[in-house]
């Protein structure tokens, strides 16, 4: 077997290496540092750490609750609901959410009819900002009952353009 470079010249200076050895005062410091045990890190602000775990576990189901015995407390100093109002609040919810669903089915749509796009956006936003007015008007006379019925009627016409729409198209 063929010795390397680097074997060879080890092999051929030894002496040299073997020369130079730690006194025994080294010695002596690596054997002390041997048997002793590792110190422990001293952890500085370790008890905030857990004051602030302990205070925020603390403080988010009280700001909760104070949520919501305020969102109560407001419901209840509203008092009761005009019943014009509270039909126009579900008559608007109803149809909000029957809009934006064929609103979807019209937009799988656009792909084949892209001219679609702006002319169904464009009579919706301009049903959109009627309906705004409307509600400023309702604001100003919260118990206007023309205001309220041209609100429904607002919303019953978006219906019935996105009826319209997808029953013309058929995609």
């Amino acid at each position: 077997m063929k010795m390397d470079r680097l074997e060879s010249f080890v092999n051929e200076n030894r002496h040299e290496f073997d020369r130079l050895e730690p006194s025994d005062k080294m010695w002596d410091a690596i054997s002390s540092k041997l048997d002793e045990q590792p110190r422990q890190k001293v952890r500085k602000f370790g008890w905030m750490k857990v004051a602030a775990v302990a205070a925020v576990i603390v403080l988010l189901p009280t700001i909760w609750i104070q949520l919501k015995f305020s969102e109560q407390s407001q419901t209840a100093k509203a008092g009761p609901v005009d019943p014009e109002v509270q039909e126009l609040m579900e008559a608007e919810a109803f149809y909000a959410q029957e809009v934006s669903g064929k609103l979807v089915e019209i937009q799988k749509c656009y792909k084949i009819y892209p001219e679609l796009k702006s002319e169904i956006e464009g009579d919706l936003s301009e049903l959109e900002s009627m309906y705004l007015s409307l509600k400023n008007d309702l604001k100003e006379n919260i118990s206007n009952k023309e205001v309220i019925e041209a609100m429904i009627e607002n919303n019953r016409n978006r219906m019935k353009l996105v009826e319209d729409v997808l029953e013309q198209i058929n995609c």
